[in-house]
């Protein structure tokens, strides 16, 4: 029996090590899915002969047709990531109607664990070491073993049986006269779940690998266990980023990285996902998974659990169990929900319309499906947003979120959604009772605490509201919550501490108007009135038809003695009226400012969070605002 020692493989610049599923050029990592990787290293052992095509699909596909695009992909991966053009390759030549074949430089170089120890050998999944003799001096190359002039090992091996107890024993010997530490695994309790390629071939399927990284994530953050699940819109920044593993982990402040690819061919879907904690750059899991289409959300559970189980981290049986409970689904279903959500994702007003129209597609072929309601639910909520015309959306919006929870009370979307709509009617304790309800099922939604603390600040439970917002960006950094903390921090009157989460919340969402807005707002409480008029313009210049901009600036107006210009300004203006009433409290005008709050509770208008903002603190001693505030049934303090 010949003794295969395991080695890594030195490809020119890039050193290819197969044990640790990794690929370095100087030192740095370069980025290179499971897959992939795969493929590249048998070639490189096949690398005498060319490899058909039809091999690589029986190897690596179970012989599938339909994968055919997606190996023309992985090819490509390979010879991006080894900056091999294929007009002029140094690394895979590709031979038409025959196959490929590495063609590249070649060396191998053992693997050594101490200096006296020569080789590694794989025995039936068992790894054992054998010691070198002093007096070889050699190298490895291919099965052997070469010297100046002459070479020995400990011990004969006369038959594979033989060979075989030699190196057993060796290792015993070697293992029990040198001292053993344990290292322990470090352990995980914060992850990012990296957007998973899409290996279709296709560009125009990336909506499908997104829905199954937003699901992979989705079921992670309901594991409570977790102190942190990084949420979605932080992990679409890194989409084809080139950074190192480590470098997104310390980025994030995780203790580890989830990757992996997605395929769908033939009504199958196949994800191949890896466990990298944040220090090792090489992964400690790795799996595939496979299903037919209609089974995809009982996959997207399935890698859910197995990564909590690697990991060893405790899943109540509440969540384990909620886990286990996802059921089939139609396939042109899942696929209209899932072009919903990525539309939905993009926050324009066009989008989100045809984000409806996908949810309501889905619904038609599928009535049961509650993930379905809760996107349309969410859907309509931000068309209200987007188009200010909450009366219109109210209706649609609160009839989806009743139906999901009625088909699937566990959907912490659509509770979510029912919060705000509650929270629209002024109906303060069933809006918190919703929200909590919706942390409960799943305490890493970014969502759900950033709202949570939009409704405590609106009732001045600002500790509260404040913790609830740092946990929102602590769950997803490189997303527009920073703003909302932001905001947060206004109505609390910590504007000092608002600014960097302002400021943040505009470096990360640049075409966020309302984000400007937010700035403009805190300047003025600051008296930084020309920075303020400078961020308000700019949110005009993002939204030309938006009102608020204009208010904002004449506020400034009315503050500075510009009142005459703060009035003309405002003159038939129509826009928030809370931004309306701003402008006539800075003008010392107390008859208009209440005369606009009270029509728009009257006209049931968007007003929620009008106690806690400073811009009527002007109306305060006015006992016209108290009267104003019972009307609003906020809860006794």
């Amino acid at each position: 029996m010949a003794v295969q020692v395991a080695r890594n493989y030195v490809l020119g610049e890039f050193v290819l090590e197969p044990d640790k599923f990794l690929l370095r050029s100087q030192d740095q990592t370069v980025h290179l899915a499971e897959l992939p990787f795969q493929v590249l290293l048998y070639l490189i052992e096949h690398r005498e002969r060319y490899v058909s095509r039809q091999e690589l699909l029986d190897r690596f596909w179970t012989g599938s047709d339909g994968y055919e695009e997606t190996l023309t992909k992985c090819v490509s991966t390979i010879r991006t990531q080894l900056n091999d053009p294929p007009t002029t390759p140094r690394f895979i030549e590709t031979r038409k109607k025959v196959g490929y074949r590495y063609i590249g430089p070649f060396a191998e170089a053992p693997l050594r664990l101490e200096s006296s120890i020569f080789a590694v050998e794989r025995t039936r999944g068992v790894r054992v070491a054998v010691e070198e003799d002093e007096a070889c001096d050699g190298a490895l190359i291919g099965d052997k073993l070469l010297t100046n002039s002459l070479f020995t090992y400990r011990a004969l091996l006369v038959s594979s049986s033989v060979a075989l107890l030699v190196i057993v024993l060796i290792a015993y010997l070697l293992a029990s006269r040198r001292p053993t530490t344990t290292a322990r695994a470090p352990e995980i309790k914060s992850l990012a779940v990296l957007p998973l390629e899409n290996l279709s071939g296709d560009p125009a399927q990336d909506y499908f690998a997104d829905g199954m990284t937003d699901a992979l994530i989705s079921n992670l953050t309901q594991i409570n266990a977790f102190n942190k699940v990084i949420s979605r819109q932080s992990i679409m920044r890194y989409k084809g980023s080139r950074k190192s593993l480590p470098e997104i982990a310390k980025e994030l402040n995780v203790d580890a990285v989830i990757e992996g690819t997605v395929q769908r061919s033939g009504g199958r879907v196949r994800v191949a996902a890896r466990l990298i904690p944040a220090a090792a750059d090489s992964p400690s899991w790795s799996r595939d998974y496979e299903r037919d289409e209609s089974d995809v959300l009982k996959l997207e559970s399935d890698v859910a659990r197995a990564v909590a189980d690697e990991i060893r981290i405790h899943v109540t049986a509440d969540e384990r169990a909620r886990l286990a409970s996802a059921r089939s689904v139609n396939p042109q279903a899942h696929e209209a929900y899932l072009l919903g959500r990525y539309h939905l994702g993009k926050v324009n007003e066009q989008d989100v319309k045809e984000a409806v129209e996908y949810f309501q597609r889905a619904i038609q072929l599928a009535p049961d499906y509650a993930a379905a309601y809760a996107g349309l639910s969410d859907a309509w909520w931000q068309q209200g947003f987007t188009e200010a015309n909450f009366e219109e959306v109210e209706s649609p919006a609160f009839s989806a979120a009743l139906k999901a929870i009625e088909l699937d009370e566990q959907l912490a979307e659509a509770h979510i959604t029912l919060a705000n709509i509650k929270l629209y009617y002024l109906e303060w304790a069933a809006a918190e009772q919703e929200f909590k309800r919706a942390l409960e099922l799943n305490p890493g939604s970014a969502d759900a605490h950033i709202y949570y603390g939009l409704l405590l600040s609106s009732l001045a439970r600002n500790n509260e509201a404040i913790r609830e917002g740092q946990i929102a960006v602590q769950l997803d950094p490189l997303s527009s919550g920073a703003s909302l903390l932001g905001r947060i921090l206004i109505r609390a009157r910590r504007y000092q501490e608002a600014l960097p989460y302002l400021e943040r919340g505009i470096e990360l969402e640049p075409r966020s108007s309302r984000s400007y807005f937010r700035l403009g707002d805190n300047y003025v409480q600051l008296g930084r009135y020309d920075e303020a008029i400078a961020a308000y313009r700019k949110a005009g210049e993002l939204v030309p038809k938006s009102g608020w901009f204009k208010a904002g600036i004449a506020r400034v107006y009315a503050l500075t003695g510009r009142q005459r210009e703060a009035r003309q300004i405002i003159s038939g203006l129509k826009t928030d009226p809370l931004a309306i009433a701003g402008v006539y409290a800075a003008l010392g005008d107390k008859n208009e400012a209440f005369t606009i709050l009270d029509k728009a509770i009257e006209e049931h208008q968007f007003i929620v969070y009008l106690k806690e903002d400073p811009v009527f603190e002007s109306l305060y001693s006015d006992p016209r605002w108290q009267a104003l505030l019972r009307r609003m049934n906020y809860p006794a303090e």
